[in-house]
């Protein structure tokens, strides 16, 4: 029975193989500055920043971000838009040759059958999820004190010190939040999915929020 497994396992590991398509570092070069982040998405959190034309090397890309090792400052996903591939000068080209691809192949064998697990080239794990909260700071920039809640977390009445005092608002892992300039969400209203380093005309002035 083992045996049958051994061979089951190779032969979907083999197919598996044939049918993914192949990601391997390649180098780029920022065309403008962008914020690296820990995940594929702007919900992530922000690690640095990539300089116009620095140069990196694109470990793999999914959908419209790609992860990239940096010579300096911490490696993470960037949007592929602000990406183009580099080509140092002097090169005379060499065709369409591509560079050998490292893999490694892993297989062991417990209670529930056969575990295959693949590696192809020096792309990093998948980035672990973050949970979805809210988080609201008194300065800019995520600065100051602060206080997080989780989604379907509601305050009509902000105390605490808090009343008049946000200037800066982190959503992360999908949550959104609408914030309101009165108590009981009255007021003027605004909604947002996405990090808020500074809020212009709302600083300094959310009485109550809903996150969700």
């Amino acid at each position: 029975m083992i045996t049958k497994r051994l061979y089951l396992a190779a032969a979907v590991a083999a197919a598996t193989l044939a049918s993914t398509a192949v990601a391997f570092a390649q180098p780029g070069i920022a065309t403008n500055a962008v914020n690296v982040r820990s995940g594929p998405g702007t919900n992530y959190a922000k690690l640095g920043a990539l300089s116009a034309g620095e140069i990196v090397d694109v470990q793999q890309c999914q959908g419209s971000w790609c992860y990239v090792d940096r010579s300096a400052g911490k490696d993470g996903w960037v949007s592929k838009n602000y990406l183009q591939p580099y080509q140092p000068s002097g090169n005379s080209g060499g065709g369409n040759k591509k560079p050998d691809i490292p893999f490694s192949f892993g297989m062991t064998i417990g209670p529930g059958g056969p575990n295959i697990s693949i590696g192809i080239g020096n792309a990093p794990p998948p980035p672990a999820p973050v949970t979805p909260r809210v988080c609201f700071f008194k300065g800019n920039n995520y600065s100051g004190a602060q206080f997080c809640v989780a989604p379907g977390t509601n305050d009509p009445q902000l105390m605490g010190g808090w009343d008049d005092s946000i200037s800066s608002i982190q959503v992360q892992g999908g949550a959104q939040v609408t914030v309101c300039t009165n108590f009981w969400y009255a007021g003027s209203c605004t909604t947002t999915a996405s990090s808020q380093p500074s809020l212009g005309a709302y600083n300094n002035a959310i009485s109550s929020f809903q996150a969700f």
